[in-house]
């Protein structure tokens, strides 16, 4: 009986568990779009390496999890499907018996009435002899089972019609949730999907922010400018493997911000100086002035030509508009940041160097100075970045 079947298709669904409880495949996937939640909820511009790792890693995992229970739920679905189409089938093979038994017996019924069996009947008393006689009831004792049989196979019909008729209920019942499962499958790949985007998008800007950081630091340290470089390969390596889409048509060359109150150099206590807005130049001299009386002796780099940039892009993502201004940082070989992403490209960041030595490490007395009176002066500081401090912390 093609029930069974049916049956054997309710078998792949989960069986019902009490109210509240979930089973141990339910705890998992919801274990595991929590960690995706989560994993969109970090601060990527100030989290750490292996913070930001491993978001990706949950991130990847849920997609991959989700992808697979859509494959899985797209299968259970065809087959309830099919199973609903073979039922459809039988069905109508049923009801074709059904019909042509229904004319059989019509056509007995109207016989019946044109021909009675009574009329039969008096023929073996009309018999010219015994043997005639014998041959004619039999004769009417065959059709009179015959006329049975024709009856009883209808019967048989109808109730196999309607056992049929309740498989392709059956049949429907399951397809439609099957087809309920597949939609939530699709929905919840589609959510998984939308947070990954969504965490390569801010992973991309930490990535042009990092690589803007390198190069800024590429004249006053290049071996820390290298190390923040390689750092950031990996990322890029792994968003670079995403699928963003494709690339836009037509795209306009934005316009990089120029540095409010235009540009001015703040000299240094030991010697030498620093290019920073001209709106926050007061500011730096009086932080300069400050560390000094302190003891405290600070210096760096402040502004960086967004041109120097342009040309990176250029050499590094390609000479269309978009490479140049839009191209993903991870896209690039190396990668390398967007134009326009960095504070030092409007003058509002500066890397300091301490004592008239190297870049300032979250060790340094430069920093503990900072930590503690930076932000008098419109400072603050991105964690990741002991040495680089700008009025927007990022």
């Amino acid at each position: 009986m093609r029930g069974l079947a049916v049956a054997a298709l309710a078998t792949g669904a989960v069986g019902p568990v009490p109210s509240g409880a979930q089973t141990p495949e339910q705890q998992r996937d919801e274990v595991r779009r929590q960690a995706a939640e989560a994993a969109t909820q970090i601060d990527t511009l100030r989290a750490e390496d292996a913070v930001i790792q491993q978001a990706l890693a949950d991130i990847e995992a849920n997609v991959t999890a989700q992808q697979a229970d859509l494959d899985t739920a797209t299968l259970s679905q065809q087959a309830a499907d099919a199973a609903v189409a073979e039922a459809d089938a039988a069905v109508a093979a049923a009801q074709q018996q059904v019909a042509d038994l229904e004319a059989a017996t019509d056509a007995l019924l109207v016989e019946a009435f044109v021909d009675p069996p009574i009329n039969n009947a008096l023929d073996i008393f009309r018999s010219g002899s015994l043997t005639d006689a014998a041959v004619k009831k039999a004769l009417l004792k065959i059709q009179a089972d015959d006329d049975a049989a024709l009856m009883e196979q209808l019967a048989e019909a109808e109730t196999n019609l309607e056992a049929e008729q309740a498989t392709k209920r059956e049949a429907a019942s399951l397809a439609a949730t099957r087809r309920s499962e597949s939609e939530a499958a699709l929905g919840e790949l589609q959510t998984a999907r939308a947070q990954q985007q969504q965490l390569a998008a801010d992973l991309e800007e930490r990535l042009n922010a990092r690589l803007a950081e390198a190069e800024s630091l590429r004249q006053q340290d290049a071996t820390l400018s290298s190390q923040i470089a390689a750092e950031q390969a990996a990322l890029a390596a792994r968003l670079a493997a995403l699928d963003t889409g494709p690339a836009p048509g037509d795209v306009t060359a934005p316009t990089i911000a120029s540095a409010p109150g235009g540009l001015a150099t703040v000299s240094c206590p030991t010697g030498g100086s620093i290019t920073v807005a001209g709106d926050i130049a007061g500011d730096v001299a009086a932080l300069l002035g400050a560390a000094a009386a302190d003891g405290v002796m600070l210096c760096g780099g402040g502004y960086r030509d967004p041109e120097a940039q342009i040309q990176l892009r250029m050499e590094h993502c390609g000479t269309s508009t978009y490479e140049i201004y839009e191209a993903p940082a991870s896209s690039c070989d190396p990668p390398t940041a967007k134009p326009g992403t960095s504070q030092h490209e409007v003058g509002l960041a500066i890397d300091f160097t301490c004592n008239g030595g190297g870049t300032v490490t979250r060790s340094s007395t430069c920093f503990t100075w900072l930590s503690a009176h930076a932000d008098e002066y419109g400072f603050y500081n991105l964690p990741e970045e002991p040495w680089h401090w700008s009025t927007t912390g990022r």
